[in-house]
């Protein structure tokens, strides 16, 4: 978090009230340290698949938190394709997502990212990358080749608590994770060929279009 706590007191009361499996899954990952996006990042994916439109690619599944929000974003039979590598995070999120009808539009697969990234041929309207940070880079590169024209990607994690703008990592992000994270921004925010805002908005969202 890279909010005072008072502002973070602030937003509980403008935050819409999530419906009771969005709550749950809150809940869940709450009690087990799972790392899912801040609600005001959830939305912001949703928003942006509901108005630039599907499918979705998801680098980082962990619980299904975000992929079931942007599937109940997207209208008709729009898709999520969510890309993960760790059994018990498929898990968990195969049990939440069965419980809503949206979540049925959310295809897993279970790998490597960096290898099974490279077998979505897309196009894709939103990739989201929530994945593990040194790997971001890998993942943008990959995200760029897959989109569709008017298509956005979507990083999370960017300000890491506030340690990309320290520079120095901590116990909870590596120095390897924060020298990522900036380098990938100054590369985004320099590229030409690329619209690119870093956004205060939970734990920091890069937003990246290609022009």
């Amino acid at each position: 978090m890279i909010r005072t706590p008072r502002v973070d007191s602030y937003l509980q009361t403008v935050r819409p009230s999530a419906d009771p499996l969005l709550r749950e899954m809150e809940a869940f990952a709450a009690e087990r340290s799972i790392p899912i996006a801040d609600p005001e990042t959830a939305a912001l994916v949703a928003m942006l698949a509901r108005s630039i439109g599907g499918p979705v690619l998801e680098v980082g599944l962990a619980i299904g938190y975000t992929a079931l929000q942007a599937a109940r974003a997207l209208s008709g039979q729009g898709q999520v394709v969510s890309l993960e590598s760790d059994p018990a995070m498929v898990s968990a999120a195969a049990g939440f997502l069965g419980r809503d009808e949206a979540g049925r539009r959310v295809t897993i697969v279970q790998g490597d990212a960096r290898e099974t990234m490279a077998d979505q041929a897309g196009p894709f309207g939103i990739v989201f990358v929530d994945a593990d940070k040194t790997g971001f880079p890998i993942y943008v590169d990959l995200a760029r080749r897959r989109l569709r024209p008017g298509g956005m990607i979507v990083i999370d994690n960017l300000l890491m608590d506030g340690a990309g703008a320290d520079v120095v990592g901590t116990p909870h992000w590596s120095q390897a994770s924060v020298d990522a994270g900036r380098a990938l921004s100054r590369r985004l925010a320099e590229d030409p060929g690329l619209q690119f805002v870093l956004l205060p908005v939970g734990d920091g969202v890069g937003l990246a279009q290609p022009v």
